[in-house]
């Protein structure tokens, strides 16, 4: 199965992120021909969580955070290919760290309406934790150990990158801000959920164009309700203005407005729903099988889907359902054989 581009780009800063921890100290000692010292090891490190934090958050486009790691990866490997000293590299990439901080401030800002939408409050937060880590590593990039420094200082100092470089990893893998307990986290989450459910009845038809707004959302729904045309998933925000007859850019409009979310939030939530039914029916099915079937086009792209709709994994769902299926087979056996009744129902 192919994997959408922004999940691509993803992947591939990520693994670039990999590649500047470990290729450098590989030079350096390529070129020495002796260990790396703690020196180049700190800034390989501390490289690595730049890169991680230009990931892309979850209402930010891949193409930007990509360009920037592109930028920041080559410029990485070519400075330690040229032997530059760490403390230059690591000075040089927080350069790359803050344009990119300053890029995405200008994308954020560049529309003030979509600032008030309920889905944006988990984004702020996102934001907020963000800029926490990038703060704490322009602090730790401060005392980068110059020459003179003790080799305790500098180890110790090593030390504290691998730490920063493990915990931006487990908040990529774990996709929290580490920042907020785990209920404070799913708390937040559920709100914007809820929001974005009642968001369509807080709409009401202020203005013309409100009211105009609201009956393609209307149209929308009922279509999606009623042909399911997210089933496949090739389905495109082009394919759906098509069959409303709209045009792409007002329907997308229409959809931020009125649910606070983009055409792919908005359409993975109703795969998310059918799949819920899916399993409702038939909680044997493999996790794999119910993410075709409900129009995912692989099973990442669905398990994270399916944990921002329903603060759980399918599998954890999965779980649930079966239990209760068991549950309810082992009450009406005990119930059949109360009354006389062979499992076949006669008696």
């Amino acid at each position: 199965m192919k994997m959408k581009p922004a999940f691509l780009r993803y992947n591939a800063i990520c693994l670039l992120s990999v590649c500047c921890v470990l290729l450098p100290p590989v030079l350096e000692f390529v070129q020495t021909g002796g260990p790396p010292g703690s020196a180049g090891l700190s800034a390989a490190l501390l490289t690595g969580c730049i890169l991680l934090l230009l990931l892309p958050l979850s209402e930010e486009s891949p193409d930007g955070s990509f360009r920037f790691a592109l930028l920041a990866g080559i410029a990485s490997l070519a400075a330690a290919l040229a032997g530059l000293p760490g403390r230059m590299r690591v000075l040089a990439l927080l350069l790359v760290q803050t344009g990119y901080l300053w890029f995405r401030n200008q994308e954020r800002y560049e529309d003030l309406w979509p600032l008030f939408r309920p889905s944006r409050v988990w984004n702020n937060v996102e934001c907020h934790a963000r800029d926490t880590y990038v703060m704490a590593l322009f602090m730790l990039a401060a005392f980068f150990p110059g020459p003179g420094a003790s080799a305790a200082l500098r180890w110790a100092y090593l030390v504290l990158c691998g730490l920063m470089y493990v915990l931006l990893s487990l908040r990529v893998i774990l996709g929290r801000t580490l920042l907020l307990s785990r209920r404070k986290e799913l708390e937040l989450k559920e709100l914007v959920r809820g929001s974005l459910r009642n968001a369509p009845t807080l709409v009401e038809n202020r203005s013309e164009e409100m009211g105009r707004m609201q009956q393609l959302y209307d149209r929308v729904h009922v279509l999606m309700e009623e042909k399911k045309p997210f089933l496949d998933y090739e389905f495109t925000i082009a394919d759906l203005a098509g069959a409303v007859f709209s045009n792409r850019a007002y329907l997308s409009k229409t959809i931020n407005v009125i649910s606070g979310r983009n055409f792919n939030q908005f359409v993975n939530g109703y795969r998310v729903r059918y799949s819920v039914d899916l399993l409702r029916r038939d909680p044997f099915l493999r996790v794999i099988d119910v993410a075709l079937m409900s129009g995912f086009h692989t099973v990442v792209t669905f398990n994270m889907a399916f944990k921002l709709n329903m603060g759980e994994t399918p599998s954890r769902f999965q779980e649930r359902l079966r239990l209760e299926w068991r549950t309810a087979q082992q009450s009406r056996a005990k119930a059949m054989s109360a009354a006389g009744e062979k499992p076949d129902g006669h008696p």
